[in-house]
C-alpha cells in the first residue's frame, strides 16, 4: 500500500533562500531565523517581476510574489462607498477639466475604460520621468544585451504602461529581444518625443496601444515601424561599440522592411478603423527617416500620407476619435513645421487644407511639440505669405498682416500664461516646486520660447530682417531653452531653436547653441547632428559675406533653407 503523500502548506511570504532550500521560513527578520540559524545569507523578501512566456503562461519557478491585503494597501486613504460610487463615474467622464495637472490620480486609472480618453485630461506627471541622462541610460541598456530583460526594465515597463490598455501585456512579440527594443522606445524615445512628458504623452500610450490593439496588416506595420524606429535609436546610442551598433541597425532595417510590407498590403483598402494604425505608421517612418537615419527621404512618406488622408475627406475620423485626432494633428504639426524648411516653394497641401483646419479646432492643439494653436497658425500664414512672395504675388495688405501678427506674438502681449517666468534664480527657484507646479511652469516657458521663435521667423522670412534687428529674442529664446533644459533635461523641440540659432551672431549666443547641440547629440538622433552643422556654416558664411563687405556680420541677412540646400541636407525641424 502506498505511502499517503505528506500535504504541504504553500507559502508566499518566505524570504528567497528558504524558497530556493525548499524550506520552512519564519517569515520575518532580515536575516530570518532559519538563514541564521543556518548561517546562510538571507536574500529577503522584496518583489521580484519575471517575464511571462506569451504563449504557455509560464515563467521562471521561485519568482511570483504576492503580498497581502495590508501590505497592499498601505499608504492609501480609504474610501467611503459614495466617494467610490464618484470616481468610478468620473472614469467615463469627457467633461474633465483640460491639462489640470492638480487633479490627483484615481485610484481605477489602471482599469481600461471602453472610451478613449482625451490626452489633456490624462495631462498629470508621471511618477518619475527617466532622466536624459547618458551614463543612466547606458548602464541599464547595456543589460539589454543578456538573455532576458533584467526586473527594473520590467518594473519601469509596468510603470510606464499604466496608461496603455491591458493587451499591451498580451500581444507583445515572444521575442525578449523585441520586448527590449519595444520597452526602450516607451522609455527612452516617448520622453523625448514631447517636450514636458506627462501622462498625456501619446507615444507612451496612443502609437503603443495602437499598434498592439491586434493583428492586422495595419497595426502590424505600426508595430514594427515602432520597433524600426526604436531600434535605429538603439544603433546611433552605441555607435562607438561597432557590433552592437551593427546589429541594432540591422533589426532596425528588417523591421523597417516589414512595416513597409504590411503597409502595402493595407493603404489601397484602407477602412476607416484602420485608419489610425496606418496613419501613426506613415508618421513613424516618417521620423525613423528623418531624425534616426538622418535621411533626405522622410519628405516621401509626408507625400504618401497626403495621399492617405484625402481617402477620408467625408469620414474625417479625426473628429470622431480622440486617439484619430492626436495621430492626426501630429501629421498636421509635422508638415507645417517642416515645410519652414522647405527651399522649394509649395502651394497648399491637402494635408494643410484638410488636416490642420479639422484638427485645429481643439485648443490643446499644438501640445505635442509645446506650442498654441495661435502661434502654429502664424507661422503657417507667414510661409505661405514667404511661398507667394517668391511668385511674385504680394498682398496688398501683407503690411497690416504682419504688424498684426508681430503685435500678437510681442512677449508683453502674452496672457496665457499667468506664472511669472521671469522671477530671479528660476531654475533653483523651479527646482524646489512640487513636479505639478513644474509641469506648469515648463508648459509656459516652451510656449513663449515658441512664440518668440516665431517673431524671429516672421522678421526672417518676410521682412528680411538682419540678425541685429532681432538679436534680443534671439537671446531670450537661446536662455528660454537652457532654462528648460536644466530643469527638464533636453527633451525641447527643434524648430524654434534651431530658428534662433540661425540669427546667432554674438559669441555668447552661439555657445549656449553649442551647448545645446551638445545636450542634443547625446539622444541618439542623427539629424541634431546635421542641424550643427548647418548653423555652424550659416555662421560660416555669414562671417565670410561680412568681411566680404566690410560691415559686422550682424548686418549681413542670409537665407538658411539655402545654405541648407548647398549642403545636400533636409532637416526635419522636429
Amino acid at each position: 500500500m502506498p505511502r499517503p503523500r505528506k500535504q504541504v502548506t504553500r507559502s508566499f511570504s518566505a524570504c528567497w533562500t528558504c524558497r530556493r532550500r525548499r524550506v520552512k521560513c519564519s517569515g520575518a527578520g532580515l536575516p530570518c531565523k532559519q538563514c541564521k540559524k543556518c548561517r546562510l545569507e538571507c536574500e529577503g523578501y522584496s518583489i521580484q517581476l519575471v517575464w511571462v512566456d506569451q504563449k504557455t503562461g509560464t515563467y521562471p519557478p521561485f519568482s511570483r510574489r504576492s503580498m497581502d491585503f495590508e501590505q497592499t494597501w498601505r499608504g492609501w486613504p480609504s474610501f467611503s462607498d459614495d466617494h467610490l460610487q464618484r470616481l468610478i463615474e468620473e472614469m467615463d467622464s469627457v467633461d474633465l477639466p483640460i491639462a489640470d495637472h492638480s487633479l490627483p490620480l484615481s485610484p481605477f486609472t489602471v482599469f481600461h475604460s471602453t472610451k478613449q480618453a482625451d490626452p489633456s485630461i490624462l495631462d498629470r506627471p508621471t511618477a518619475k520621468k527617466p532622466d536624459l541622462n547618458l551614463q543612466d541610460f547606458a548602464s541599464s541598456t547595456d543589460s539589454s544585451q543578456s538573455e532576458s530583460p533584467p526586473t527594473p526594465y520590467i518594473e519601469a515597463f509596468c510603470s510606464l504602461l499604466r496608461p496603455l490598455t491591458p493587451t499591451i501585456y498580451d500581444c507583445l512579440s515572444s521575442s525578449r529581444d523585441e520586448a527590449t527594443i519595444f520597452h526602450h522606445y516607451v522609455t527612452w524615445i516617448a520622453p523625448i518625443m514631447i517636450p514636458v512628458d506627462s501622462t498625456n504623452n501619446p507615444w507612451k500610450s496612443v502609437y503603443p496601444s495602437t499598434a498592439l490593439q491586434d493583428s492586422s496588416p495595419a497595426s502590424r506595420a505600426l508595430y514594427h515601424a515602432i520597433i524600426a524606429q526604436s531600434a535605429f535609436n538603439l544603433a546611433n546610442l552605441y555607435k562607438e561599440n561597432r557590433q552592437i551598433h551593427h546589429q541594432k541597425q540591422s533589426v532596425a532595417l528588417e523591421h523597417y522592411g516589414a512595416s513597409l510590407r504590411e503597409l502595402s498590403q493595407t493603404l489601397s483598402c484602407t477602412k476607416e478603423a484602420e485608419y489610425n494604425a496606418c496613419a501613426a505608421t506613415l508618421y513613424t517612418l516618417m521620423i525613423s527617416e528623418g531624425q534616426a537615419r538622418d535621411s533626405v527621404a522622410w519628405r516621401s512618406h509626408f507625400h504618401g500620407a497626403g495621399s492617405f488622408v484625402t481617402q477620408f475627406v467625408r469620414q474625417k475620423p479625426w473628429a470622431q476619435s480622440t486617439h484619430s485626432w492626436v495621430i492626426s494633428q501630429s501629421i498636421a504639426l509635422s508638415f507645417e513645421i517642416s515645410q519652414t524648411g522647405n527651399a522649394k516653394p509649395h502651394n497648399r497641401s491637402p494635408i494643410t487644407e484638410i488636416l490642420f483646419e479639422g484638427v485645429a479646432l481643439r485648443r490643446n492643439f499644438g501640445y505635442t511639440i509645446g506650442a498654441s494653436c495661435d502661434v502654429l497658425r502664424i507661422i503657417s500664414s507667414t510661409r505661405l505669405f514667404m511661398e507667394r512672395i517668391a511668385h511674385g504675388d504680394v498682398p496688398e495688405n501683407l503690411w497690416i498682416i504682419v504688424q498684426s501678427y508681430i503685435a500678437e506674438l510681442l512677449p508683453e502681449n502674452d496672457a496665457q500664461c499667468a506664472i511669472d517666468l521671469d522671477i530671479p534664480e528660476r531654475e533653483n527657484i523651479v527646482k524646489l516646486l512640487p513636479r505639478t507646479e513644474q509641469f506648469r511652469f515648463l508648459d509656459c516657458l516652451h510656449l513663449r520660447l515658441f512664440r518668440t521663435a516665431a517673431l524671429i521667423y516672421i522678421y526672417q522670412a518676410i521682412l528680411k530682417v538682419p540678425p541685429r534687428g532681432v538679436s534680443k529674442y534671439v537671446r531670450s529664446v537661446l536662455l528660454d531653452a537652457m532654462t528648460f533644459i536644466h530643469i527638464r533635461g533636453g527633451a525641447i523641440s527643434m524648430w524654434p531653436v534651431f530658428i534662433a540659432a540661425t540669427e546667432a551672431t554674438d559669441e555668447a549666443d552661439q555657445q549656449i547653441v553649442e551647448h545645446w547641440l551638445a545636450v542634443s547629440s547625446q539622444l541618439g538622433i542623427p539629424n541634431r547632428l546635421v542641424a550643427g552643422t548647418v548653423i555652424r556654416q550659416i555662421w560660416h558664411d555669414r562671417a565670410q559675406e561680412a568681411l566680404a563687405k566690410g560691415v559686422e556680420p550682424d548686418q549681413v541677412v542670409l537665407d538658411w533653407k539655402a545654405v541648407q540646400q548647398r549642403l545636400g541636407v533636409d532637416l526635419l525641424l522636429l
